[in-house]
């Protein structure tokens, strides 16, 4: 006795219709690469300025010194996927509020939390991009002498660092107008890479305000995820619990803002 298969009205509704979760992560990424003013400048920039100061000005440091190699793969990848997050969040959240877009986006019959997953999937899916061709560069060019798990361990911690920025990003864009918007995530923002010594080691005059800035705690992850010992300075757990913090903290201001003025 044979029987068939007949599939179920609720089936054949799911195949027809996808989830609105994955068609809002789908629609906010292809919005946000159609975008010149966002896609050039946050895929672009990272990978030109490592080709410069990692290959060009030190490119004979680099070769000679694998640590110093490191030190800037490191740093110009944590560039890389932290400031794609954060812009790829911020300003389009605070324009978004400006518009009133939010507002009716909660009057249609779809999940509530739908959007904010939505940009914060975008926010590191941008970063992994604009992260792959500094990896591709460091693995053609063999300076760092890590090997492929190195690099792949390192790479799925970036990957997983986006998410305090895209936090970031969201508090930002949930405090400020859509034109000003930039201009304070840039404020945030910029200091941290420079004052947490991810480009260049800081003075010990400055050592202690490092672990103020998130970009500090991801830099020591990422390291100890590729068991490069020398740029170690704080044990993973103190690092992992600081960029856990800054993340609750993020999203918390961002959800009470949100809430209370959509």
């Amino acid at each position: 006795m044979s029987t068939t298969f007949a599939p179920t009205a609720a089936a054949v509704a799911l195949l027809h219709h996808p989830s609105p979760y994955s068609v809002e992560m789908r629609l906010e990424l292809v919005r946000l690469l159609r975008a010149p003013a966002f896609a050039l400048p946050m895929f672009l920039l990272p990978l030109g300025l490592y080709l410069l100061f990692a290959f060009a000005v030190a490119g004979d440091m680099t070769a000679k010194d694998p640590d110093a190699a490191r030190f800037m793969f490191g740093g110009f990848s944590l560039m890389a996927v932290t400031m794609a997050a954060v812009f790829a969040t911020c300003p389009s959240l605070a324009q978004e509020r400006e518009q009133g877009l939010l507002t009716l986006k909660r009057a249609q019959p779809a999940p509530p939390g739908a959007w904010v997953l939505a940009k914060v999937t975008a926010g590191a899916a941008c970063g992994t991009l604009a992260y792959l061709p500094l990896l591709v560069a460091t693995a053609i060019s063999g300076r760092t002498g890590l090997s492929a798990g190195q690099l792949a361990a390192m790479s799925a911690m970036l990957a997983v660092g986006t998410l305090p920025f895209c936090a970031l990003g969201l508090m930002v864009g949930s405090l400020t107008s859509g034109a000003a918007a930039p201009g304070f995530a840039n404020l945030i923002y910029l200091p941290g890479m420079y004052l947490s010594g991810i480009f260049f080691p800081l003075p010990a005059s400055l050592h202690f305000q490092a672990p103020f800035w998130p970009q500090f705690h991801l830099s020591q992850l990422v390291f100890a995820a590729g068991g490069v010992e020398k740029f170690r300075f704080i044990p993973p757990a103190m690092a992992l619990a600081g960029l856990l913090g800054f993340t609750v903290l993020c999203c918390g201001v961002a959800m009470y803002r949100l809430k209370r003025r959509g």
